[in-house]
């Protein structure tokens, strides 16, 4: 996001300390091309405050359908910036403190309805001050892709049962079951973990063919599948022998999974 210069101290003299200010007719006029629209404010003592938080409310007619790029920036305090629709309900539709430049505020939004909406600037803290809250249209997103591929592959996935059990190996507190496959080097090697009960939280680590007791693993996943299951895709630099660890991320915990193993041909 681009930073313009900011609003100076000595503007707080003037700064109007309401609660809901409409940006309109009096606002400068968007110009062609998603110029950026600058709206000067300022929170002070008399600021309303949510939870010791002082903030101001500006109102703002927003189209169906359109994007805009929205942002607060301040020198005198961390700005967060709240979007809603003007109704009795007030739900947050959008929310940002840090997403822009430095402790800058910065939002991409769509509305799914036109009317008029809250833009609320507050503060992080309790500091108060000057801030500039800029808006611009941004351009439609273009239609979706529709590639044609040059190329397709199958992937062969071998299927094994297994059970984390109180006679497996043991590191670190979790029942592990060490299964060994070669790889070969370049090609995306794809390892699902799915359990079979409630008791164990899936893991999956892959080691080197020597490196099953102190090493780190090469890769590692705990939750990358549905819900808690693990999903682990990596590439191997080199072929060779390697480990693939079934454990779980919780202690103690034993039970039944399967696991799905293939790689790229």
């Amino acid at each position: 996001m681009t930073r313009v210069s900011r609003v100076k101290a000595k503007w707080l003299a003037t700064a109007l300390t309401t609660a809901t200010l409409t940006i309109g007719a009096a606002a400068p006029a968007q110009k062609a091309g998603g110029a950026e629209r600058q709206i000067q404010g300022a929170l002070t003592s008399a600021s309303p405050k949510n939870d010791g938080h002082p903030y101001q409310v500006r109102t703002m007619p927003l189209e169906a359908g359109k994007r805009y790029a929205l942002g607060a920036e301040s020198e005198a305090f961390d700005p967060t910036l709240r979007i809603s629709f003007a109704d009795d309900d007030d739900e947050a539709l959008a929310e940002d403190d840090d997403g822009g430049d430095g402790s800058a505020s910065y939002i991409e939004f769509t509305p799914e309805r036109s009317g008029t909406y809250r833009l609320r600037v507050a503060s992080a803290g309790r500091d108060t001050g000057a801030y500039l809250l800029k808006m611009r249209d941004l351009p439609p997103l273009p239609a979706p892709l529709r590639p044609s591929p040059v190329g397709s592959s199958s992937i062969a996935f071998k299927h094994y049962a297994g059970a984390l059990t109180g006679t497996d190996g043991e590191i670190r507190g979790r029942r592990v079951d060490d299964y060994q496959f070669r790889f070969e080097g370049g090609k995306q090697v794809f390892l699902f973990m799915d359990r079979d009960n409630d008791d164990i939280d899936p893991m999956i680590e892959v080691h080197a063919g020597t490196g099953r007791t102190n090493a780190e693993p090469i890769a590692g996943d705990d939750d990358g599948g549905d819900g808690v299951n693990a999903l682990l895709i990596f590439t191997p630099e080199e072929s060779g022998d390697f480990i693939v660890r079934a454990t779980t991320s919780n202690t103690d915990a034993t039970g039944s999974y399967k696991l799905r193993v293939g790689q790229e041909p």
